[in-house]
């Protein structure tokens, strides 16, 4: 019985030494990352929201505008920044609660869309999906959005 307790402490501390690796922690930088030509992303040309998001109005909408993360009916693509096509919904309106099922940035990048308009936002791996691979996304990836507003609320 005496041996027992210093072999279960042993064991535990062997499971924090061998246990799974952390995401490596090294956020990306928009400012300093190459962007594939097709993506059309001209940083200097974009303006920085407070987080640090980079934005840029490719149509201003004319309609309500999206003053507070809410629901929106919207057609997206998203990228990588080497141009790699990791989602989209183009051809079918699709649905998002700002609140609680986006990142931070992409809610962030779409606040003071109207309507109708179309934003180009990028946004930094720690506003995006962070650190860790999720799916075909590596870790401390910037994410490139395409986004166009159709409707705020429930119905688009």
């Amino acid at each position: 019985m005496r041996f027992l307790l210093p072999f279960v402490a042993c064991l535990g501390l062997s499971a924090c030494l061998t246990g799974p690796d952390r995401c490596d922690q090294n956020p990306s930088d928009p400012a300093t990352e190459q962007f594939a030509p097709a993506l059309g992303v001209d940083i200097n040309s974009m303006n920085l929201t407070q987080i640090g998001d980079y934005t840029k109005d490719l149509v201003v909408g004319t309609g309500a505008t999206l003053s507070n993360p809410d629901s929106v009916t919207i057609h997206y693509s998203a990228y990588l920044k080497d141009g790699t096509l990791i989602d989209q919904f183009q051809d079918t309106p699709f649905t998002i609660d700002l609140r609680f099922q986006s990142t931070i940035g992409l809610a962030d990048g779409m606040l003071g869309m109207s309507v109708g308009g179309k934003r180009l936002i990028v946004v930094p791996s720690q506003y995006a999906l962070g650190a860790c691979p999720n799916g075909p996304v590596p870790g401390n990836s910037t994410l490139i959005y395409n986004v166009e507003l159709l409707s705020i609320g429930s119905t688009p």
